[in-house]
């Protein structure tokens, strides 16, 4: 038995022809050892009588040369068949050590039954030594001793690869762009990274707002973590720094189980505002976001129901989740029901190209009962220094206008309805209006706050590229310029130019303001908001973008200091608050008014004037 499995193994080895080699020159050195004997000469045989046997031909005897040339050739034979065996003993010792080897192995399959694994798996029973897999720590990342029974040969652990890769169609939690992949072959399981550095500068302040964004700066900066465990279920982690906050934007896992359904449970954008969940602040046309950005339900935690109809022509959200981004509060009076659809009736093959293709539009909603102050200082109920709670509203650039009182709380049912209209193409028009209701108290009194806002984004692009036609709710894109700006690859076009403009309007309302609720003198009840930017794509990983912002007021308000600022002067009488008219009031006293006072007074003034024309 053991002589046939050595054969075996030779077949495989170099050095497996020894054996064969060494009794092949045994035989040859004694098959010519004869015929050297058989050729030495003898005494010839007495010749038979010629009358009786025919004449024979005499044998002609090998000479000296042959001989010697013989005997030189079996002696390398011999050696060479000495050295065969030196090596074969090598031989010998890795075949004893291989059944030691398979005797362990077959231990550890009659444990664990052997699963056929699939194509590329790591960790079969090719790789058994010592009675466990190769490579297999003993000691785990956590410090934990490894397990004393080994791991069965169907272990999961996959092949790997890293690669870098880009989305071209608006998908991923930046709305495309690059990001670095760890996959398996199968993209069965993955793990994705990507993130998105923003660097500021703001240079002409006229007003001396007190932002923190003044000079160069770095609003933020995100990253994300994201991929699948199995192809039915993802996940993703998001984190946002600005200057001074942290925050953890996303943390959900969601389970996709067709294209109807897919349930997600964490913490992640939800309806009803449809800019909020559309685009990255980086991405979108102007340098920031409509104030409508204060009244959507941003990030909450709970469990969204998401899918998509009629060839992906449909797309809708439902789902419950808590009232505020950070907002851990009790959750049986502080709860929404959110949802959202939205409609892409020119999508497919039909239409790819075609200026219909990026048409499309939908509503969100959300409702439910609210129970808080709105003033929350002392818990982290901000999303990076925004207040989710509502205690003030603010322009799009972060500067209150329209501030609430510190007893202030919201105590009932708040509603939020959000219809919204796009064109994506070369030509780009996004519009969104919002009406927002909840139930205010200050404890003696309680009323129904309403405020309504809305804003129209346009934009175009001079160098013929085209924004992405629409994916329902993922919308603005990263842009693959035509003639890239990239001299590291001898690349010198123009790159891609784009020019945006916003317009916003955000009505608050007086009701607060005559229940006290809000501090008047601090207080606007419009605000106006116009942005005009340039912007350019050297290539599909930049952008620079040059904006200007003017905000106005319906009323002058103190900002930085005592001094009303930034009126709007096209309100009738109440644009007199700041007028020599308001001044007079004051001569007689012999003394001169703050700021403040002559404004108050001149809208009282003014109120009279409109009761008595």
């Amino acid at each position: 038995m053991e002589r046939s499995e050595t054969r075996c193994l030779r077949r495989w080895s170099p050095r497996g022809l020894s054996a064969p080699l060494g009794t092949a020159a045994v035989a040859i050195a004694t098959s010519l050892g004869a015929r050297a004997y058989a050729q030495q000469p003898t005494p010839p045989p007495p010749s038979p009588p010629p009358s009786s046997l025919p004449e024979a031909p005499e044998p002609l005897p090998a000479t000296n040369q042959e001989l010697l040339q013989e005997r030189k050739r079996l002696r390398a034979e011999v050696e060479a068949g000495r050295q065969e065996r030196e090596a074969d003993r090598g031989l010998r010792e890795e075949v004893r050590q291989l059944r030691s080897e398979v005797s362990a192995l077959r231990a550890t399959q009659s444990t664990f039954p052997p699963v056929p694994g699939p194509p590329g798996l790591t960790g079969s029973a090719s790789e058994p030594t010592g009675g466990a897999l190769r490579r297999l720590p003993s000691i785990y990342q956590s410090g934990a001793a490894g397990p004393e029974v080994p791991e069965p040969p169907d272990a999961d652990r996959y092949p790997v690869r890293g690669l870098y890769k880009y989305n071209h169609n608006a998908t991923g939690p930046l709305g495309g762009g690059g990001y670095f992949s760890i996959s398996t072959p199968d993209d069965e399981f993955t793990l994705n990274f990507t993130n998105q550095i923003t660097v500021d500068g703001t240079f002409f302040d006229l007003q001396g707002m007190p932002t923190n964004e003044q000079g160069f700066n770095i609003p933020f900066t995100r990253s994300f973590l994201y991929g699948n465990i199995t192809k039915d279920f993802s996940y993703q982690v998001g984190t946002q720094a600005s200057p001074g906050t942290f925050n953890l934007l996303d943390c959900w896992l969601s389970w996709h189980i067709n294209d109807y359904l897919t349930i997600r449970a964490g913490k992640g954008l939800a309806p009803p505002v449809y800019e909020y969940t559309a685009f990255s602040p980086a991405l979108e046309p102007v340098i920031s976001n409509s104030p409508m950005f204060q009244l959507a339900a941003k990030r909450p935690i709970g469990v969204m129901f998401s899918g998509m109809l009629f060839d992906r022509r449909v797309q809708w959200w439902s789902g419950v989740n808590n009232s505020g981004t950070s907002f851990f509060g009790n959750l049986s009076r502080n709860m929404d029901f959110n949802g959202a659809l939205d409609i892409t009736p020119f999508r497919g093959d039909r239409w790819t190209g075609t200026i219909w293709e990026g048409l499309g539009g939908g509503a969100g909603v959300s409702t439910g009962w609210q129970q808080y102050a709105l003033d929350q200082t002392s818990i982290a109920f901000t999303n990076n220094g925004e207040a989710t709670t509502n205690p003030s509203f603010v322009t799009s650039v972060g500067v209150p206008f329209y501030v609430y009182n510190s007893n202030v709380s919201a105590y009932g049912n708040r509603t939020r309805v959000a219809p919204h209209l796009y064109w994506f193409g070369r030509f780009t028009v996004l519009g969104e209006w919002m009406y927002f209701s909840r139930e205010l108290t200050d404890g003696p009194r309680i009323g129904r706050s309403v405020q309504n806002t809305y804003y129209i984004n346009a934009s175009y692009w001079l160098t013929g590229k085209r924004d992405f036609a629409g994916n329902g709710f993922q919308a603005y894109s990263t842009i693959e310029p035509l003639r890239p700006f990239y001299p590291p690859r001898g690349l010198w076009g123009p790159g891609a130019w784009q020019i945006a403009a916003q317009w916003s309007q955000f009505n608050a309302g007086s009701a607060d303001i005559t229940r006290g609720f809000v501090d008047a003198a601090r207080s606007a009840t419009q605000n106006y908001n116009v942005q005009l930017g340039v912007n350019w794509w050297p290539n599909k990983y930049t952008r620079f973008s040059v904006d200007w912002v003017w905000t106005g007021f319906n009323r002058a308000i103190p900002i930085t200091g005592p001094t009303p600022v930034s009126q709007d002067n096209t309100r009738g009488c109440v644009s007199r608050c700041s007028s020599d008219q308001s001044l007079s009031a004051f001569s007689s006293s012999g003394r001169t008014p703050s700021p403040l006072e002559a404004c108050r007074h001149g809208i009282d003034h003014c109120a009279e004037e409109s009761s008595n024309p």
